[in-house]
């Protein structure tokens, strides 16, 4: 089955998902854009999406790798969760964005 749901989860400080959640349809496709202001509320949101037919869902970079197998091991080993990378050099100007 060709992919035709998406979920994208971010991370941030005073986000709440029943607030910050944004939708995008074609006719092939939807992108859902959640976000959420720690773990616990990315591994609700995430397994709401897999309920709801998402069948790939990524993290953002505020995600760590460990957050990311926290919610991985949350859901059906059906649905990938992959995370946003950076390299070392980016991983330093993320750290100062996020200090």
């Amino acid at each position: 089955m060709p992919l035709s749901r998406f979920t994208f989860i971010v991370k941030a400080p005073g986000y709440s998902p029943e607030v910050h959640r944004a939708v995008l349809s074609s006719e092939h496709f939807t992108t859902v854009v959640v976000g959420v202001s720690d773990l616990a509320s990315a591994i609700l949101v995430a397994k709401e999406q897999a309920q709801s037919g998402s069948q790939l869902i990524e993290l953002c970079g505020g995600f760590t790798q460990r957050e990311a197998t926290q919610v991985r091991h949350q859901l059906p080993a059906s649905i990938p969760v992959g995370a946003v990378t950076y390299t070392a050099e980016q991983e330093a100007q993320m750290a100062r964005l996020f200090a």
